[in-house]
C-alpha cells in the first residue's frame, strides 16, 4: 500500500517559502486540515523544529538523538528519548506536561497524545 494515502495532508518545505524555524509549514498544514493549533500535537526532534511549533503555537513532543539531545526544549510538552514500544519503554527527559505520563506508560499512544492536547 502507498503510505502517502495514509495522510490527509503532507506538508514539506516544498509547499512553503521558508524552512524551519519559520512556522509556515505548520501553518500550511493546519490550514489545509482546517484545524486550530490547540487541537493538534506536533512531533519534532530539533531546536529549529520547536522554534517553528512555538510560533504556531502547537504543543510539541520532542524526541532527541545524539545530535539534538542538548537543545533547548523548555517549551515542549514532553521531551523523550524515543516514542517507545511495548517492549522498549521510552524515558521522559523533560517537558511541561511530564506529570501526565504514568509510571506504567511504555510508549506514546493515542490516549497520551489526547491528554497532551487538553
Amino acid at each position: 500500500e502507498n503510505a502517502v494515502g495514509w495522510f490527509d495532508v503532507i506538508a514539506t518545505a516544498d509547499e512553503v517559502s521558508e524552512k524551519k524555524p519559520s512556522p509556515l509549514v505548520y501553518q500550511y498544514a493546519l490550514s489545509e486540515l482546517g484545524l486550530a493549533a490547540e487541537q493538534c500535537l506536533a512531533f519534532e526532534d530539533s531546536e529549529n523544529g520547536i522554534r517553528a511549533t512555538r510560533a504556531t503555537p502547537l504543543k510539541t513532543v520532542i524526541t532527541v538523538n545524539d545530535y539534538t539531545c542538548d537543545g533547548d526544549y523548555s517549551d515542549a510538552a514532553l521531551v523523550l528519548d524515543h516514542l517507545g514500544e511495548p517492549d522498549l519503554p521510552f524515558h521522559v527527559l523533560d517537558g511541561e506536561q511530564q506529570a501526565l505520563v504514568s509510571s506504567t506508560q511504555h510508549y506514546l499512544d493515542i490516549e497520551l497524545a489526547r491528554k497532551l492536547c487538553q
